[in-house]
């Protein structure tokens, strides 16, 4: 009683269950009661097999390596409000858990609440073998459960095929989930055979019909790299960076994502950072990077705002050097599961040399629906500024079906092209785009605009053509002129998100684009949000073109 009294860390008053802190070293013995580092228990499996008090601690020894799993049980090993039950590492370093295994994850959480995980080493049998992911994060629940309190905190996985995954299962199909789960500061790298670096998924999918499994979740401060996905067969979106789907208000922040995709004939579909099937939902303050997708095969950009999304928003953040798109908007059809796509806002981005996939090109921007039936109205593409070296790319580029974008708008941007045979706007030649081009800056060595089935060496035969674009109260709107940046471009890797290292960016004063864009909320009800890529107000007198807005 003495031993187990003097260990206690925390203990509340009033009956209230004693709070504990538990060691856990290789060195140690099972047998040990674990309530010091004198007398630590030994395995993960005597972890797992106990109960631990709600609002304890268990600690790994750092710098050590405990072969096997934790397997964290909603009965066994979940906190309750105010007392969250912790598992992390003490002394120098962090602990490894290592997984030889195929078969199993290096971190299984089942339906557990109020735990923070935090400092940990997974390290799988690599990704080819693994069928599993790094760190599994389980729903079953049934009834539409809301689960709370769950944070991931400095988790570095590698080795399996799937990073961080979380996904929704209820056992009856409905929507359960978790409120507020945060991932933040974790690495994912090395990872992704036919699976994604860190996901959120649900079985319980289309939120046409079902509510969302993931409400308010954050991804903030992760890195995801080197995750090629494609390994054994074609599957579809594997090798993605950061993917959210059955999501309500998700907000990933502060992230990069960097050479995911493998480039081979199984990578198809992967994006950096996106989302689909998810509303009302955020990507800010990310740069996303040189990431691929299969030769002929589609996506392998750095952001999207994919089927299904409503409300959704990608904001101050940097793509460059990626195979597929640095933006795209694009709805999938599946009618009878997902929404109609939207309300989602591309905003105070920058792109710089994507579309660089050989022998398709696909642009700094891209939009396209691939349903017939549905409008996709009141999507806005605004205030971007897109750079380009690549040859034969596209500034803007209306992939599919681009006449269903029904009140949409592509507005204030720039769009800068110094390679040859470029297309500032390029349009597939099924049907007439029904988007409204207002206010922008186009620049590139010669003009070549292909709207439909036609394309136009100059504007003013656009126009004539289609008198409403680029024009406001009968007047040209748009700048036909170099945007004449503050520095030199391309900038190339800046290490994560960081404004002030984009600086080449911004407008010098004798610039066009300065004062030079539309005021879209007067002239069409649009709320262009409060602030530039670099945090500058917005507006600042008249509005910019570009991601930034000067004083």
């Amino acid at each position: 009683m003495l031993a187990l009294s003097t260990s206690i860390t925390n203990q509340l008053g009033g009956g209230t269950t004693p709070v504990f802190t538990f060691y856990v070293d290789p060195a140690g013995s099972d047998s040990n009661d674990g309530l010091s580092q004198v007398t630590p228990w030994q395995t993960v499996d005597k972890v797992n097999a106990a109960t631990i008090p709600a609002g304890s601690t268990v600690l790994f020894k750092g710098g050590a390596t405990f072969n096997g799993s934790l397997y964290l049980k909603e009965a066994q090993h979940s906190g309750t409000a105010g007392r969250i039950t912790t598992f992390g590492s003490y002394g120098t370093g962090v602990a490894t858990f290592n997984v030889v295994s195929s078969t199993e994850e290096g971190i299984w959480t089942q339906d557990v609440q109020y735990v923070l995980i935090k400092d940990f080493k997974l390290t799988g049998p690599g990704r080819t073998v693994s069928i599993y992911g790094g760190l599994d994060i389980a729903i079953s629940k049934p009834s539409n459960a809301r689960l709370q309190g769950l944070t991931i905190r400095n988790i570095e996985v590698s080795g399996f095929n799937n990073g961080i995954i979380g996904w929704g299962g209820a056992s009856d199909g409905s929507s359960s989930g978790y409120d507020d789960l945060l991932i933040q500061n974790c690495l994912v790298h090395d990872c992704c055979a036919n699976g994604n670096a860190i996901w959120l998924g649900t079985s319980a999918y289309g939120l046409l019909n079902k509510a969302a499994t993931w409400l308010r979740p954050v991804i903030d401060g992760c890195k995801a790299y080197d995750n090629p996905g494609g390994y054994t067969s074609p599957v579809s979106h594997s090798g993605s960076g950061i993917l959210l789907t059955g999501c309500d208000s998700a907000i990933v922040q502060y992230c990069e994502a960097y050479n995911n995709g493998a480039g081979n004939t199984y990578a198809a579909g992967p994006v950096g950072i996106w989302f689909y099937d998810c509303k009302n939902c955020i990507i800010q303050y990310c740069e996303s990077h040189h990431n691929k997708t299969g030769v002929g095969t589609s996506d392998g950009g750095g952001f999207d705002i994919d089927g299904g999304c409503q409300g959704c928003i990608v904001q101050y953040c940097y793509s460059h050097d990626n195979y597929g798109p640095g933006y795209q908007l694009y709805q999938y059809s599946d009618a009878a599961n997902i929404l109609p796509m939207t309300g989602n806002r591309i905003r105070y981005n920058i792109s710089e040399n994507d579309g660089t996939q050989s022998p398709t090109t696909k642009g700094g921007l891209l939009i396209g629906t691939a349903e017939t039936s549905r409008a996709a109205s009141d999507n806005v593409v605004h205030n971007n500024t897109v750079f380009s070296s690549v040859a034969s790319s596209n500034g803007f580029y209306l992939h599919s079906n681009p006449d269903k974008f029904t009140s949409s708008y592509f507005a204030n941007n720039i769009i800068y092209l110094t390679g040859a045979s470029t297309k500032v706007i390029n349009s597939a030649p099924s049907a007439v785009p029904a988007v409204l081009c207002i206010g922008n800056c186009y620049s590139s060595p010669s003009t070549s605009i292909k709207w439909g089935a036609t394309t136009y060496t100059t504007f003013s035969n656009w126009r004539t053509a289609f008198p409403t674009q680029e024009t406001v109260a009968g007047a040209a709107v748009f700048k036909a002129a170099n945007p004449t940046l503050v520095g030199t471009v391309p900038v190339g890797n800046i290490n994560g998100f960081n404004s002030a290292l984009l600086g080449a960016y911004k407008t010098q004063g004798a610039s066009v684009c300065r004062n030079g864009g539309q005021n879209l909320n007067s002239l069409y009800g649009i709320t262009v949000g409060s602030q530039d890529l670099y945090g500058n107000a917005i507006p600042q007198g008249l509005y910019d073109i570009g991601c930034f807005e000067s004083a």
